[in-house]
């Protein structure tokens, strides 16, 4: 990169899906590349030309099949996030308790279950910056510096 080349951070969403019991609901990855055979919440990558809102809304329908309404999403946080040496991320973190639709899991050759599990109650094997994401409710977290 030649210094008068900006660096591009990319953009990633993620949502924090709780049911009536307060349970928040998680998929356990698989054959992705990262974090397979552990937990994490449900997102992905905000697209050229998308919001975050419109990201968010997108990858939950397209992993669990509901639909979010704009109006239903509750900003969380956002993470500056380091993966290591050569990548990170900039995290937008939403809260949703209501969807409409029966959740189902959309990417079977991506996701091996959909569980329900209590904040407090987190399986061990939950991907390590989401787990601080339910941990800390400042507006802005650093992961991984």
């Amino acid at each position: 990169m030649n210094n008068k080349e900006r660096y591009k951070m990319p953009v990633s969403v993620q949502i924090l899906l709780f049911n009536e019991n307060g349970e928040v609901l998680l998929l356990k990855r698989k054959k992705t590349g990262f974090g397979d055979s552990k937990y994490g919440f449900i997102g992905g990558h905000v697209e050229k030309g998308e919001n975050v809102k419109k990201a968010i809304i997108r990858e939950v329908n397209e992993e669990i099949g509901v639909e979010i309404a704009e109006n239903d999403l509750e900003f969380r946080n956002i993470m500056n996030r380091k993966v290591n040496q050569d990548v990170e991320y900039i995290d937008f973190i939403f809260i949703a308790k209501k969807w409409k639709g029966n959740i189902r899991n959309m990417e079977p050759e991506k996701c091996s279950e959909l569980k329900w599990c209590s904040p407090n109650k987190l399986p061990s094997n939950i991907l390590d910056f989401e787990k601080y994401i339910i941990d800390n409710k400042e507006v802005y977290l650093d992961f991984g510096w």
